[in-house]
């Protein structure tokens, strides 16, 4: 078959069926590489391509077992962006008096927003080996003289989606004070670790083609190019790990696999080094070469994409704005009991993808506020820090301004008649405790009352990754279409197919690396007992 990858790009709007019918060109393998081109040969019991956090995870957990283990990655230090890590308890859980997380209701919550299209055993996996593989990585972190505290999450009703489960973890150094904002400090850690126990690094090496037995299928390990364009094989006795982040950057494969969210993703540069980073990060070099050599794709479709509403407003740490959102027309059209990734979706869906929070200045002080990046247990925000905040972004023109609604409005670009009525029918609600519209809890109906107001743009979405990618059963063995594991290969990490749908919800803080932390260590352990 043709390649179908440009054209089906650049004329999505002409798709049909014999379009589609075509092979994309990134799923077409290249030409072997020659023997004659490769100048070197390099041998492990394990070779794990990237260093972010799962590869770091399962490169380490491997060397602790005394499999020879190589980490082969195109950047040129460890990778990582945030730092919120999840798991369900922990020895800094325990001293803090915090109860274990318990899944029962929470987790099947999880897979019917996932419309169950998710695997619940590598969910189930995760839950059953968290506790063990945090404690792991805090022994090693309070050695290096980290301080591991629990980063504030949403406290809400059991059932709200805008709920959090206490089990975030968050490192601490004395130049960090954004709790979630410390995953270097846990790299740098488990990189001297995994380096003093005898595992080798191999950086700006970029994997290009898997190796592959002619007669079995089975990965025997990867041909990688350095930045002179000199080929090296790696041979794994035992597994292959492919824990190279993303495929956001590559534009055929996000037409194809996350249709609905391509256009937002252009901002890729190519940079494996990059740290904090919007709209794309990398090409997905590992899912192509896993396709190449045989692998299936998730069945989950569309992939996850992990992104972020605006937090304008909000009084939560992970949460969007409570209180009175309009649309472009002035309407009010959802529950505003919605955290601010599933916000990102409701508001697309309005006129123009846009949307507004108008309130007073009593919203201060009628709820609790608790800004993000603060650790739990911590005080709330005091109402008058709260203004200073509104103020703050008043000065940048994030935030409207006015001594009236209709001005605030105005001044918003918004029908100031449409939204005085709106604004007066739901303050009678507030006042009435109950919303006969969307059926907001009542403890969330705070009046709009007190002058001056307030009113910004909710419409704010941040595009960070896109989670999945092969086809992977729940021992973390990359398959074919028959789901039969190819032998020797393993993902980890963002790359872990049917781990996320629909989108990543946030509804548990740090679950992506939590994954990242928890299944690559027991990926690691699972390759030394059973390869």
């Amino acid at each position: 078959m043709t390649s179908a990858g440009n054209e089906m790009n650049n004329h999505l709007e002409c798709l049909n069926a014999e379009l589609a019918a075509l092979k994309w060109s990134f799923e077409i393998p290249p030409e072997p590489i020659p023997e004659d081109k490769i100048s070197e040969m390099v041998e492990s019991d394990v070779i794990v391509l990237g260093e972010g956090m799962s590869g770091l995870c399962t490169a380490l957990s491997c060397v602790e077992e005394g499999l020879k283990t190589t980490i082969v990655t195109a950047s040129s230090r460890p990778v990582g962006r945030g730092g919120s890590v999840f798991a369900v308890y922990s020895k800094v859980m325990e001293r803090l008096g915090y109860p274990k997380f318990d899944p029962t209701d929470f987790f099947l919550e999880e897979f019917a927003a996932s419309s169950f299209q998710v695997d619940q055993r590598k969910w189930y996996t995760f839950y059953n080996n968290s506790e063990k593989s945090m404690n792991w990585l805090v022994d090693m972190l309070e050695a290096d003289g980290v301080k591991v505290v629990l980063e504030n999450g949403n406290v809400d009703d059991p059932h709200s989606p805008t709920m959090q489960p206490i089990g975030t973890h968050a490192f601490m150094d004395d130049k960090t004070t954004f709790a979630g904002a410390g995953i270097n400090i846990a790299l740098k850690t488990l990189e001297k670790n995994f380096l003093e126990r005898g595992g080798n690094i191999v950086y700006k090496m970029r994997g290009r083609q898997l190796v592959k037995d002619p007669a079995t299928g089975r990965i025997l390990g990867v041909i990688a190019e350095d930045e002179t364009g000199r080929y090296i094989k790696y041979l794994a006795r035992k597994a292959v790990v492919l824990a190279t982040g993303d495929f956001s950057a590559n534009r055929d494969m996000m037409a194809k696999y996350c249709p609905a969210f391509a256009k937002f993703f252009d901002g890729g540069s190519g940079d494996y080094n990059v740290g904090f980073h919007e709209k794309g990060l990398f090409g997905g070099e590992g899912h192509r070469m896993a396709l190449w050599a045989g692998a299936a794709w998730q069945k989950t479709f569309p992939n996850a994409p992990l992104i972020q509403g605006s937090r304008l407003g909000a009084n939560m740490p992970y949460g969007g704005h409570r209180g009175l959102r309009l649309n472009r027309d002035g309407e009010r059209f959802m529950n505003e009991d919605a955290n601010a990734p599933y916000s990102v979706y409701a508001i697309l869906n309005q006129p123009e993808s846009k949307a507004f929070a108008i309130w007073g200045t009593n919203y201060a002080y009628d709820i609790q506020w608790f800004a993000h990046g603060s650790t739990r247990g911590s005080a709330p925000t005091p109402p008058e820090k709260v203004i200073e905040k509104w103020e703050a972004e008043v000065e940048k023109g994030n935030l409207i301004k006015g001594d009236t609604i209709e001005e605030v409005a105005e001044r918003l670009g918004l029908p100031p008649e449409k939204v005085l009525s709106e604004t007066e029918r739901y303050n009678a609600m507030c006042r009435a405790g109950v919303d006969t519209d969307f059926y907001k809890k009542p403890k969330y109906l705070q009046e709009i009352r007190q002058a001056p107001f307030y009113g910004g743009s909710i419409a704010d979405r941040r595009f960070f990754s896109v989670l999945g990618g092969p086809r992977t059963n729940h021992l973390m063995q990359i398959c074919d279409e028959s789901d039969k594991p190819l032998g020797g290969l393993y993902a980890a990490g963002t790359l872990i197919g049917d781990m996320f749908a629909n989108c990543y919800n946030f509804r548990i803080a740090g679950h992506n690396y939590g994954v990242c932390l928890t299944l690559g260590y027991v990926t690691g352990k699972y390759i030394a007992q059973h390869e």
